[in-house]
């Protein structure tokens, strides 16, 4: 909701259409569309709030300026972007702090109560559901939860990363960013870990708003131009 509040804001225009697709629960979470209704861009959102405490020591970024992205996602984003022919990039909300244990703190009990016993229940298909549904209620209900939460994200920080930049940026920087690439036995002392590029959110990554205000002056053609030489 809150990115697609930012769209309208700053696009101005029906010339483009931002069509949602997080129903099918795949890595695309939305398209964008030309006038002719011909697919331009895949658009990947990430929320971005737990701090990592050692970057400074270990990727040499600080704590409040680093965002991990796991590499497989970096190289299943290229991959789509060859498949499709269609640049794909990264729409990152920076929000210090808010995360899957801060917000479920806060949501009622009974609700939480009912999704525990769901997860711990045999295997099922349909899992998923129970969650977007006590989701759904929150959201009808206006509980403070998602009213909070959902300030919270519309006003942090929004920020644009394409997968060919952040490709570019994992080989450039493979060992400084990468830190379990120098950690002997990695998988066995972080365990369940994922192998994580680290990101400078000021450096390496494009304000949203400045990626939707070139889009908007300069036209697609020439933002997929910047998005394929990795200057997005």
């Amino acid at each position: 909701m809150a990115f697609e509040d930012i769209y309208r804001q700053e696009m101005h225009s029906q010339d483009l259409e931002l069509r949602d697709l997080r129903e099918g629960r795949t890595d695309t979470d939305y398209r964008l569309y030309n006038g002719q209704g011909r697919p331009i861009y895949r658009i990947n959102i990430k929320l971005h709030g737990a701090r990592f405490r050692r970057s400074m020591e270990l990727v040499g970024l600080p704590p409040e300026d680093c965002f991990p992205l796991a590499t497989y996602k970096i190289h299943s984003a290229l991959q789509k972007q060859h498949e499709d022919q269609l640049p794909y990039f990264f729409a990152v909300v920076a929000v210090p702090g808010l995360s899957a244990e801060t917000v479920g703190s806060r949501i009622p009990r009974e609700l939480v109560d009912t999704i525990a016993l769901i997860h711990q229940a045999p295997k099922g298909r349909h899992k998923r559901d129970v969650e977007d549904a006590a989701i759904d209620y929150l959201v009808q209900t206006e509980d403070h939860v998602f009213r909070n939460s959902l300030a919270t994200v519309r006003d942090a920080e929004w920020y644009v990363l394409s997968a060919r930049r952040a490709d570019r940026l994992l080989r450039e920087n493979l060992f400084q960013r990468v830190f379990a690439l120098r950690v002997r036995s990695f998988a066995r002392s972080f365990r369940g870990a994922e192998l994580d590029m680290h990101f400078s959110l000021m450096n390496d990554l494009t304000p949203l708003r400045r990626f939707l205000a070139t889009l908007r002056t300069d036209g697609f053609h020439r933002v997929t131009t910047l998005l394929e030489r990795g200057d997005f």
